[in-house]
């Protein structure tokens, strides 16, 4: 059955990049005893964009990535390296049928956790995704 959703597509695609390039491990579920850093995969929202001729989504998605480096160099290293590896290129979704025509930073943050130790990055990529099945 084809997908309606491009929401684990893109999600699929973001882990296979991530994983391709950063030299930390990237989870959807951090397992326990997990090594600092790392980056995991985040929340997802979809709006339609669709019209008589073309059918989509722009979907926003979110990435966190934890240190417990003193300081937030690490963090915002890792930040850098992540925006690099997602904005490289495109990426492909057509596996699924879907392409993403439009990817760009939305935006990113970093603070410390109320635990005085880890530190937090937060970052939000827009993706405009097209149905290329559905395409009239």
């Amino acid at each position: 059955m084809k997908k309606r959703s491009p929401l684990l597509s893109l999600q699929k695609a973001i882990y296979a990049r991530l994983k391709s390039k950063l030299t930390v491990s990237v989870y959807d579920a951090v397992p326990d005893g997990a090594v600092f850093p790392y980056v995991t995969i985040g929340e997802d929202t979809a709006v339609d964009w669709s019209t008589k001729l073309t059918s989509g989504q722009e979907v926003t998605h979110t990435l966190h990535i934890w240190s417990q480096y003193q300081g937030m160099t690490e963090i915002k290293d890792l930040i850098d390296q992540v925006i690099q590896a997602l904005t490289i290129s495109p990426l492909d979704l057509t596996a699924d049928k879907f392409k993403a025509i439009v990817h760009s930073l939305d935006f990113n943050e970093t603070f410390r956790d109320p635990d005085g130790i880890t530190r937090h990055g937060v970052l939000r990529f827009r993706f405009k995704i097209q149905d290329i099945e559905l395409e009239v």
